[in-house]
Formats: structure tokens, sequence, C-alpha cells
């Protein structure tokens, strides 16, 4: 397993090649001329000869390119070192905020480091993980999420019961594990109560109540600077 900063680092340069490749071949590179058999055009085909610390490959790519020239980046991770990864090459970004005012300076900060480095930040989609329980009444919905908890096996090496215990720093999901650790501390929680908000939805924020009252907020928070969109998370999968 690489180290946090390293796969980040490694990332990068593995988005700088894919890249590469994507754009080592022209839009139109097919001709089909049967007459003058010539069934692409050469001159929209370009080398590539990536050696870097991580990767050497040579171009260029052996396919034609999509209609849109290349695939939206999707990111997550809010890490420094993610962050920094982030700016540089997403286009939409997730993210999981379950506060407001933590979603709104999460969402500050990442559109400063795009702007920073040449990018508009219009151009990189802020959507922090949602997960909806929707009933005809709130105390429907509270009821129906109280159902999904219930249905949560807590067997861990821990007393559930018991505060949260000091735990070292991860090396692999550093943003995740810091949000757990503080929503513990903050809200004073067991880890059977941190298990269930965990297990609900990853972790993300979950919001519960009418069909009115869910539109009501993501209304609040598109609009307040908290995020371009959403994630939407099931609580469960119904085959």
């Amino acid at each position: 397993h690489f180290e946090h900063g390293a796969r980040y680092k490694r990332a990068e340069e593995f988005v700088d090649v894919v890249q590469a490749l994507w754009d080592s071949v022209g839009d139109d590179l097919l001709l089909h001329d049967k007459e003058n058999s010539r069934y692409f055009d050469r001159q929209k085909v370009h080398a590539v000869d990536h050696r870097g610390e991580h990767f050497s490959v040579k171009g260029p790519l052996n396919v034609p390119r999509s209609p849109q020239g290349h695939p939206l980046l999707v990111q997550a991770g809010s890490s420094e070192e993610g962050l920094r990864c982030a700016a540089r090459v997403a286009e939409i970004v997730f993210t999981t905020q379950t506060e407001l005012k933590d979603a709104q300076a999460f969402y500050q900060d990442l559109k400063a480091r795009v702007a920073a480095i040449g990018r508009h930040p219009s151009h990189q989609l802020i959507m922090p993980g949602l997960s909806v329980v929707v009933g005809r009444t709130r105390q429907e919905a509270q009821d129906k999420l109280h159902v999904l908890n219930e249905l949560t096996d807590l067997n861990v090496a821990y007393p559930v019961d018991g505060p949260l215990p000091d735990l070292a720093l991860t090396n692999g999901n550093r943003s995740k594990q810091a949000l757990f650790l503080r929503q513990a501390r903050e809200k004073n929680l067991t880890i059977r109560e941190l298990a269930l908000q965990v297990a609900a939805s990853g972790g993300h924020r979950v919001i519960t109540g009418t069909a009115e009252d869910i539109a009501d907020d993501i209304q609040l928070w598109f609009e307040s600077g908290a995020a371009d969109g959403f994630n939407f998370k099931p609580l469960y999968l119904d085959d």
C-alpha cells in the first residue's frame, strides 16, 4: 500500500499519462476512405513517450477518441494531498460534508485553489454525498431511518456502548477518518452511535422529512454556496 501522499503523486502522474493518450489521436481520426486505401488520417496521430517516476508509457492510443474528447474526471478525497490533486485535475469532486458551515468552508477553499492554478472555478462541480429518507410526515421518515438502523450488525472488537478509543492515523482514507473522529468527539458518540451514523450512508449526510423538507434543505445548501449538486447515496438496495 503506497504511503498516503505518494498515492496522490502517483495518481496525478497517471492522469497526465491518460490525458496525453486521449489527446494523442485527433477528432475525426477515421477516414474510411476505401478508394485511396486510407483508414485513418496519420496527421491526427501524435506520439507519446512518457517516462516518469511511476509510469513509462509509449503511445499513441490505439482507439479513436470519444466524441467528448475524454470522460469527466471525478475525484474523492479531502486531505491536503487530495485537495491539491482535485484542484489540478478534477471536474467533479465527491466529498463528505455533514454541516452547512463546514461545507461552505470546503467549497470556498477548493474553488480558491482551482482559481489559483488558472482554472475557472465554474469548471469544477463540488457534490457532497447525501442520503435522504422521505416520509409523508417527518415522524414517518424518522421511523423509517430507525428501522434501517436496527438492521445494522454491530459486531466489533470494542464495547459498542463505550466511548471511541484513541486511534492511530490511518494510511487509508484520512479525511474520512478525521471526519468520523471529529463527529464522535464533538457529539460525544459511543461506538454504537457512530457505527449507526456511518453505516447508514458511509458517513455522508442523512436528512429525513417530507418531500418538501428535503427539497428546501437541498435548495438551502445550493443557494448558500455549499454545493453545486449532490452525490445521492441510497441507504439500501432493493432487488
